[in-house]
């Protein structure tokens, strides 16, 4: 072979070398908190395993990977969401400049208290089994489990020193999926050019029982977990995203409406019922997410929107028609997330109330 050759099949292999095979089950790999100097390399192809494992080569100035969970009361008065970085600055806008292994604690206390602890790690180690995975970010404390299937995961904070303290845990209540199917070996896992997606547990139920800062927090509710990913900065490849997740009547529901850097609009919905994926896809009729009292496209001069509309393509099913109500603003700031009510009907009929959800607006566009 030409070594010219041998060049061109470079990013090939490495790529070919994130995706786990069907015989390397179990793997671990160690991210320093210190930035790597070389090209990161992204996959976004599905394989038989490792649908949560780590999917870049390296994180350098550019790229970037997460582990996203969140649980919320039900009486939308309290909530807990625990993202754990491993990026820098110059590749996702909301972390640290210099270390690239950082936990966020993002809370909500009835008391209206809305606050978050940022811990850093020396190095952060991903362990993946089977679809599933586990992280350990060392010396924080913190860190999580997961099982080998996805049906269950435990983040455990023991972190004192920085005022967190307790477990926090998913049994999950509905199927795994990528931005348009389910969990299939050859599927896309790009939500937006560039952008990767998986949703290990769409929903769940969720306990917390937790103290932080010396407050407890303890309660039941709905719980996710998803990650997402990438080898270019986030704010060069998104404009703006609308996301979240909620429960609504039998129905588990999860959405992505987001406007690419280029001005084209992708969407991803997800609907799960009685034990099966009634939905998954990508079409652009299937899904269209609007703010309430604010403008669309959103840029960063627009006002927080009041809620959302959503319009979402069930299938057999048919169309639901919902309004997102916000009740309480969880993470202030750039990147906005809520608690919110949520109701609707199915092709107009009967009128479903008393859902809950959890959702979120990027804006980066001006």
């Amino acid at each position: 072979m030409k070594l010219s050759s041998l060049y061109c099949f470079l990013p090939t292999l490495i790529v070919s070398a994130l995706q786990p095979l069907d015989s390397q089950y179990s793997t671990t790999k160690t991210i320093p908190s210190q930035t790597s100097n070389n090209t990161s390399y992204a996959n976004f192809i599905s394989s038989k395993f490792g649908l949560d494992s780590p999917q870049i080569s390296s994180v350098n100035a550019s790229s970037w990977d997460w582990w996203y969970f969140d649980i919320i009361s039900p009486d939308l008065h309290a909530s807990l969401t625990i993202v754990f970085f491993t990026a820098v600055r110059t590749g996702f806008p909301y972390v640290s400049a210099t270390n690239a292994t950082t936990v966020n604690v993002i809370y909500s206390f009835p008391n209206g208290t809305v606050s978050a602890i940022i811990v850093e790690a020396s190095e952060a180690v991903i362990t993946s089994v089977g679809q599933g995975s586990s992280g350990e970010y060392v010396g924080t404390g913190v860190s999580w489990v997961g099982s080998p299937d996805m049906s269950s995961y435990k983040i455990t904070m023991n972190s004192p020193q920085n005022g967190l303290e307790g477990m926090f845990e998913l049994k999950s209540s509905a199927a795994a999926h990528y931005p348009c199917a389910g969990v299939r070996v050859g599927e896309s896992m790009e939500v937006v050019p560039g952008l990767g997606w998986s949703n290990a547990v769409p929903d769940a139920v969720g306990s917390v029982d937790v103290k932080i800062k010396g407050s407890e927090m303890k309660f039941t509710g709905a719980g996710y977990h998803d990650k997402n990913w990438g080898n270019k900065p986030l704010t060069s490849l998104i404009g703006s995203w609308y996301w979240g997740h909620g429960r609504l009547g039998p129905y588990s529901l999860v959405w992505f409406d987001a406007i690419a850097a280029n001005g084209t609009e992708y969407v991803s919905s997800y609907t799960y019922k009685d034990g099966k994926i009634i939905a998954a896809n990508c079409a652009a009729t299937g899904l269209q997410i609007r703010p309430v009292n604010s403008t669309y496209p959103p840029t960063i001069n627009s006002a927080n929107p009041t809620g959302y509309t959503m319009v979402m393509d069930l299938g057999a099913e048919g169309i639901l028609r919902a309004n997102l109500t916000s009740a309480a603003l969880i993470t202030p700031g750039g990147a906005p997330r809520w608690s919110g009510s949520l109701m609707g009907s199915v092709d107009g009929g009967e009128v479903i109330e008393g859902g809950v959800a959890l959702y979120e607006q990027f804006t980066f566009a001006v």
